[in-house]
């Protein structure tokens, strides 16, 4: 039986992006590729060109678990600018309130992925914990797919809340995602 003491956790910004880059990718590629999520080959190249677009963002922050030198679990984002556009696109109206965006308001926990063997031995939440951990933002915020039910139930058991549904977005695998939020206090997730 393994658990979170038998991995080594590493955070940072682009230089830790970088230095497992590929180890990243693989298993983004592992996880998201097999259900309940939706995937389509070319979200494999679609990921690495987003991390690395991503990795030059101000405010990007990667952190991730190893064990034996290898990776078994990622986590990444970056403070969202006040014009992002995560606020629209949604099936229902949201609240004023919830969709108004100022600097350092918003920190978008963009992806996180734990290999299967890992999975429930408290990797995931302390990749959470550390991604957030030193967050000066006021809020976190990050999407699941809608078949994700275990996914989305993690995320509540960590304190996050859903906010409503965005899409159909054109273009996308898939259409539709859930969009959760939460306070953040500089408090682990």
């Amino acid at each position: 039986m393994t658990d979170a003491r038998e991995a080594v956790f590493e955070g940072g910004g682009r230089e830790v992006a970088a230095a497992w880059f590929h180890q990243i990718c693989t298993i983004h590629d592992t996880v998201f590729s097999v259900a309940p999520f939706a995937w389509v080959p070319e979200m494999s190249q679609g990921h690495q060109r987003e991390l690395e677009s991503l990795m030059a963002v101000p405010g990007f922050s990667a952190v991730v678990a190893k064990q034996a030198g290898s990776l078994v679990g990622y986590a990444y984002g970056h403070p969202l600018a006040v014009d992002h556009g995560w606020w629209r696109d949604f099936t229902h109206p949201l609240p004023a309130d919830l969709v108004r965006e100022w600097e350092g308001r918003t920190f978008g926990v963009i992806s996180l992925g734990v290999l299967a063997a890992w999975r429930g031995r408290g990797i995931g939440k302390r990749l959470m914990g550390e991604l957030l951990r030193d967050r000066k933002e006021q809020r976190g915020v990050l999407s699941v797919q809608p078949t994700a039910l275990s996914t989305q139930s993690v995320y509540r058991h960590l304190g996050w809340h859903r906010v409503g549904r965005k899409g159909p977005l054109h273009g996308v695998t898939p259409p539709y995602w859930d969009i959760y939020v939460r306070e953040l206090n500089g408090e682990p997730a």
